[in-house]
């Protein structure tokens, strides 16, 4: 049977490199071995051409060119692109023709490329995150950009909104990712959306589910000047396929060191968000694969045909620790299930973790005795900025370590900081704190290994013995409530530990119920005698 797969890289061979060890603080020992075959390439998906008309608001400048740049969301929206000259029909009117396979989304925006590249801004002077089209035949694209980050807006608009349901039931549809014009949103828990600040004409309309779970839809929105335009619509639900991924690890990957698959999906660690340094993706929502022995790793998945998926192997998230090429580039896969199937197998092999001559950095961190036991240690980088930050990988007895490949081409040296269970910049180590920036590391040919004790945390102290006191306790009133109260902003950083924060406050609750229930049974005069659900 053949598999629908198309990738951005067809990769023939591991890449081959001088022979090294590396001793960590498992004991092991990783040798690099010769180059190993990768086997045949992937069927080809079918492709379709795609011809991308744009109206520019003025002239761009003699010394400029206009480009179409494809931005990889998984990489970081501009740590990857894929930037395309663009042809002039005059002044104010380019095109390009590019081959797309067919089910891709195509996220792109466009930019004027001079000494620095000048992006375009939606009517409210905000960058344009990205554009989205939908590959489903041979097709043309109508774009008008809005404005450019050197320029203000001063223009007439619209608007387009409506309301996206399930065409099985007709229920509303929340957290459908909308795309017109180069703006985005989301919908709401009853599937309605609106984007204000269009300009006037034919805009492409993209409805994108972020975890796949509905086919994606796209039509036209016709905008008037000052007016509201209706857009209706439903998604028909997408058929889910296990499929599992068999993964061949580079020879000097670190055993038992967490391989994640990092993707474009919710369920892949992308947050559709704009996170630190220009990341959209977040390590610690991204699936781990298992190893199973030979250098090899697997991961069963339930993802959705039909749905153009990017993804890549990873030690850390999209930029850091990523799978390269053998030139050393950033990879990028895309899958695309066929429909029709309940299981589905992918076998793969990375070809390399680092991205040039630079040699790996280890970084091993002991933690103070105060730490607690549940805690993770993560690392943060700042190459240009705080990236987020990476869980580090545990040794036992309050020991860490985190091995670096790369990308350390484009780097001179950078910054690292230590920090409890991705809260960098609030749960630090105490030396490198804010106001303090971090220490900083050089990428260096010979091997490096940077240890750290951390004497103390921000917002931790160490545990003082303290006197009990008995002090009396004046009771409440029968109609005394006690709860909980959530932020009303939230960190996508905060995602992954929100599961844990609603046990945690389950089996607070339900201790509370218990010492009611003991006190209401021993007729205790302070309390009301009640019954109490438990969650």
């Amino acid at each position: 049977m053949k598999r629908i797969v198309s990738l951005f890289l067809s990769l023939s061979l591991i890449v081959s490199s001088v022979a090294c060890t590396f001793s960590d603080w498992f004991g092991l020992t990783s040798t690099q071995i010769p180059p190993t075959p990768i086997g045949p390439t992937p069927t080809p998906m079918p492709a379709a051409s795609v011809t991308f008309n744009v109206t520019l608001p003025a002239p761009i400048l003699p010394d400029e060119t206009l480009y179409l740049s494809i931005v990889d969301e998984v990489t970081g929206l501009g740590l990857n692109p894929k930037n395309y000259p663009m042809q002039a029909l005059d002044a104010t009117h380019y095109t390009l023709t590019l081959p797309f396979p067919l089910g891709s989304v195509v996220t792109y925006r466009y930019l004027r490329q001079a000494v620095l590249p000048i992006f375009e801004d939606d009517a409210y002077d905000q960058p344009v995150r990205y554009r989205m089209y939908y590959v489903q035949a041979p097709g043309i694209v109508q774009d008008v950009v809005t404005s450019w980050s050197d320029m203000r807006f001063t223009g007439a608009t619209g608007r387009v909104s409506g309301k996206v349901v399930s065409a099985v039931d007709g229920k509303p549809i929340p957290g459908i990712l909308i795309a017109v014009g180069g703006q985005q949103t989301l919908t709401d828990s009853t599937g309605y959306f609106l984007i204000d600040g269009l300009l006037p004409g034919i805009h492409n309309l993209v409805a994108f589910a972020p975890d796949g779970a509905y086919q994606t839809f796209q039509q036209g929105a016709m905008v008037a000047e000052g007016k509201n335009t209706p857009a209706e619509f439903s998604l028909q639900p997408s058929q889910f396929v296990s499929v599992t991924f068999l993964v061949h690890a580079p020879p000097d990957t670190v055993q038992n060191a967490p391989i994640r698959l990092a993707g474009n999906l919710i369920t892949l660690g992308n947050t559709f968000a704009n996170l630190h340094a220009g990341f959209s993706t977040m390590a610690s929502r991204m699936p781990t694969l298992t190893p199973v022995g030979g250098g090899r790793y697997s991961l069963t998945l339930s993802l959705p045909a039909g749905i153009d998926i990017r993804y890549k192997y990873t030690l850390g998230d999209g930029y850091w620790n990523a799978e390269h090429a053998p030139d050393g580039s950033f990879v990028l896969r895309q899958l695309i299930l066929p429909a029709g199937q309940s299981t589905f197998a992918v076998q793969e092999y990375i070809s390399t973790w680092q991205d040039g001559p630079s040699s790996p950095i280890l970084f091993e961190v002991e933690t103070p005795p105060e730490t607690p036991v549940s805690d993770m240690i993560s690392i943060q980088f700042n190459p240009y900025g705080w990236a987020e930050p990476i869980p580090m990988w545990p040794l036992g007895n309050g020991k860490w370590m985190y091995r670096l490949y790369s990308p350390f081409r484009s780097l001179s040296t950078f910054q690292y900081r230590y920090c409890r269970n991705d809260q960098c910049g609030i749960a630090d180590d105490i030396e490198t704190a804010p106001p303090h920036y971090g220490r900083t590391v050089t990428p260096s040919l010979t091997p490096q290994n940077l240890k750290t004790i951390i004497s103390a945390w921000k917002w931790l102290q160490p545990n003082q013995p303290n006197a009990v006191v008995g002090l009396p306790v004046t009771p409440r009133a029968s109609d005394f409530w006690a709860g909980v109260e959530f932020l009303p902003a939230s960190d996508p950083s905060w995602q992954p530990w929100m599961p844990q924060a609603i046990l945690t406050l389950k089996s607070l609750y339900n201790e509370l119920v218990s010492r009611f229930a003991l006190l209401d049974s021993q007729d205790n005069p302070r309390l009301p005698v009640c019954t109490y659900p438990r969650l």
